[in-house]
């Protein structure tokens, strides 16, 4: 695993895991950054990534997405992962970020509004989409971003 410079703060670091700096067939030819969410103690709590730039997908998608393991819910580490993937996205010249989540998804909506991001949309996967099958919520995401 790879630290990548500011991809730490006092709670969490975030660990390099992948790396497409030309995209991926089915994401669009942006890179995509594909970390490891880790405790400062080396602990593995979840995964996030991070796509740098805009297509297709990413109006479905967002630029940022995230997971956390059952177990280390509650205490905040998608926010902190978020903020640091905020940060190097700004570092790489971006000024806004898209987060998509399901609209029944109370944690991910509660981390979009602890990072200040405004909802712009709620928006219909289509059918067919890869993550159309995923989304229990009737098809349905709302889309919030971040001012960068």
């Amino acid at each position: 695993m790879i630290e990548l410079d500011g991809m730490r703060d006092d709670v969490i670091k975030l660990t390099l895991l992948k790396l497409l700096p030309h995209g991926h067939p089915d994401m669009g030819k942006m890179p995509i950054l594909f970390f490891r969410i880790r405790l400062l103690d080396d602990t593995w709590i979840g995964s996030c990534d991070l796509r740098l730039g805009d297509s297709d997908i990413t109006e479905v998608l967002g630029h940022m997405g995230y997971s956390i393991d059952e177990q280390y819910r509650g205490h905040h580490y998608a926010e902190h992962a978020c903020r640091l993937m905020c940060d190097y996205a700004r570092r790489a010249n971006m000024t806004q970020l898209d987060i998509t989540c399901d609209i029944d998804n109370y944690a991910s909506i509660r981390t979009c509004e602890r990072l200040g991001a405004e909802k712009i949309a709620t928006i219909d996967v289509p059918p067919g989409f890869k993550t159309y099958d995923d989304t229990p919520s009737c098809g349905k995401k709302y889309k919030f971003r971040v001012m960068l």
